[in-house]
């Protein structure tokens, strides 16, 4: 759990907000709860959100281009998935489980998932 008030993140030591920083889920209020619950968890923090750049506590990025986001991503976590990925992921665990008879079968773990999108992305090119 990370110390927050509302979803905005805080300093433990003065339990002022750290501008810009917020969390939702269950890194905002511990391992409870279900889809349901983080609804209106989420709901809460985007409210503050909007208060904040409403009052004009925001951060400005040092490269706001979408691209330096995701390249940030990928050179922290070469394992990133984007959402291209994902379609492909989604359609290979529906793909899974139609051969028998199922909605889909997830696959269990990163690594398992990992390595049918690159084959799946060998098989392409």
């Amino acid at each position: 759990m990370i110390w927050n008030k509302r979803g905005r993140i805080i300093e433990p030591e003065t339990g002022n907000p750290i501008v810009g920083l917020y969390c939702a889920g269950w890194i905002k209020r511990g391992a409870t709860g279900v889809i349901g619950t983080n609804k209106p968890d989420a709901l809460e923090t985007v409210e503050c959100m909007l208060e904040d750049v409403e009052a004009g506590r925001l951060i400005e990025p040092d490269a706001p281009d979408p691209g330096a986001a995701e390249c940030l991503v990928r050179e922290r976590q070469p394992d990133y998935i984007s959402f291209e990925d994902w379609k492909i992921v989604d359609r290979l665990e529906v793909e899974r489980g139609k051969a028998v008879g199922r909605p889909r079968i997830k696959f269990t773990s990163v690594e398992e998932m990992l390595e049918a999108l690159r084959r799946e992305k060998a098989a392409v090119r």
